[in-house]
């Protein structure tokens, strides 16, 4: 009893269930990385999209007052 270990068969299905887990949860973090790319690029089209606006909607007000 000192230093045996003693190993536990565990079934197929556990072992098969393990890995697709794994599998899972990869492509999981994968498509949430993606995900968070694609919302940086969406975030700075919304703002430069803003910036734009701002700018035509200035110059068209000082347009009108000259």
């Amino acid at each position: 009893m000192g230093g045996e270990e003693v190993q536990v068969a565990v079934p197929e299905s556990v072992l098969k269930k393990q890995k697709r887990n794994e599998e899972w949860a990869l492509a999981k973090k994968e498509e949430k990385l993606a995900l968070k790319k694609k919302n940086a690029e969406n975030r700075k089209l919304i703002y430069n999209r803003a910036k734009q606006y701002a700018k035509e909607y200035d110059d068209e007000v000082v347009y009108r007052i000259i």
